[in-house]
């Protein structure tokens, strides 16, 4: 808490419908110290239009409302002083607490319902209780959890068949990510059995996403213990070793949700290199992604066929269209077929179109090291380039 804060007292309003009768409580609440903060009553409101003017200029710590109220009752009151001031604390004062009762105070926005003769031992918990779930602001953690530059962000990049550059797409997006945000990527081999994304950076794993599902519980030490570190500062989670293929059809999906979990704690970005949609947990991986790129050429007919099947089984997976990124890999500056044809097949717009550059992808394939990194200036990497800006716009809110 702010050192400012943690001096200043705890302004309190008291509703007071008639003189003098809210004087036990006022007694005992100026004797009470929430916090190592004193309470300070601020002002008392006659009635529950003068409630809610108090809120929206007062803008109290804590509000003690009683349910009866000349004019506007108590729980309209308290409806009208939460709106004007999110941030006061609203309690009900009602002689007789019952369940139906507190149902329409916490309906009417109030934080709890007490009897006015409570003991001061209860009423000073209460108070206790109240003034730290408001003081939550000031912890660290909600900096972090409402801070839109540090929110996670979870992206799938998937095809509906192989060879058609989802690996390399996935690889070289991720490490622009790292180069962007160092150690706070991590790319997501997910039980790729034939160690595509390990061997598109020259990593030799030795445990993987395998091994980490045979745990019962996770942890972000854990996790962090099965990652591959990159020169480009990514982090790498291995597929399953060859022979693990059976690994496949049993992922239970509560675990893997645990899994999911810890990686958006340990990770600002997560990106996912998916295989095609052959396995249960792969549709959940991707109800759980807010960005889906799904990767297609336009070699021939049977391809975008594939894209537009693929997209609509996502789509009828509960996925919202506008989650789904389509990028035509492997583009020929002149080819039989165009990002037309494939828009048409797929009912969808091309989000982002890669040129075909064989020679430099082979080669930063086979060198270990993506284009991005070692080839940064090409048009290619610019591509890649220009989609992890248009991801990142998206995922900042306004």
């Amino acid at each position: 808490m702010p050192e400012d804060r943690a001096a200043a007292p705890i302004n309190v309003v008291i509703t007071e419908a008639n003189p003098g009768s809210a004087d036990d409580l006022r007694q005992m609440l100026i004797k009470l110290v929430a916090g190592g903060r004193k309470l300070d009553i601020a002002g008392y409101a006659r009635d529950g239009l003068e409630v809610a003017q108090m809120a929206a200029h007062m803008k109290p710590d804590l509000m003690f409302i009683d349910t009866d109220m000349p004019g506007i009752d108590g729980f309209e009151a308290c409806k009208l002083a939460v709106s004007a001031n999110p941030d006061t604390i609203c309690v009900m004062l009602a002689k007789a607490v019952t369940p139906e009762l507190t149902t329409a105070a916490m309906r009417a926005g109030a934080r709890a319902v007490i009897d006015p003769q409570q003991s001061e031992a209860d009423l000073h918990k209460l108070i206790d209780e109240l003034i730290e779930l408001r003081e939550a602001k000031d912890r660290p953690e909600f900096a972090l959890a409402t801070d839109p530059e540090k929110m996670p962000v979870s992206i799938a990049v998937t095809s509906a068949k192989g060879g058609v550059g989802k690996t390399t797409v996935a690889t070289n997006l991720a490490a622009v990510l790292a180069k962007r945000f160092p150690d706070q990527v991590v790319l997501v081999d997910f039980f790729g059995q034939f160690g595509n994304v390990a061997l598109s950076l020259d990593l030799r794993p030795t445990a993987g996403i395998g091994d980490l599902m045979a745990y019962q519980d996770l942890d972000v030490d854990l996790v962090n213990g099965h990652l591959l570190d990159h020169e480009s500062g990514l982090k790498v989670l291995a597929g399953v070793s060859r022979g693990s293929q059976e690994l496949l059809a049993k992922v239970d999906i509560p675990h893997l949700a645990s899994l999911l979990g810890v990686l958006r704690r340990c990770s600002r970005f997560t990106v996912f290199d998916i295989q095609p949609l052959l396995w249960p947990a792969s549709p959940y991986v991707l109800s759980r992604c807010q960005h889906i790129i799904v990767v297609s050429t336009l070699d021939d007919i049977a391809s975008m066929r594939d894209a537009a099947a693929l997209i609509e089984i996502i789509i009828n997976s509960n996925v919202p269209r506008e989650r789904i990124k389509l990028v035509a890999n492997k583009v020929f500056k002149v080819s039989e077929f165009s990002i037309d044809d494939l828009e048409e097949a797929t009912a969808m717009k091309v989000w982002a179109q890669i040129s075909n550059e064989y020679v430099i992808v082979s080669a930063a394939r086979n060198e270990g090291v993506p284009f991005v990194i070692s080839r940064p200036r090409e048009e290619i990497s610019r591509t890649v380039h220009d989609m992890a800006d248009r991801i990142l716009h998206e995922s900042t809110p306004l």
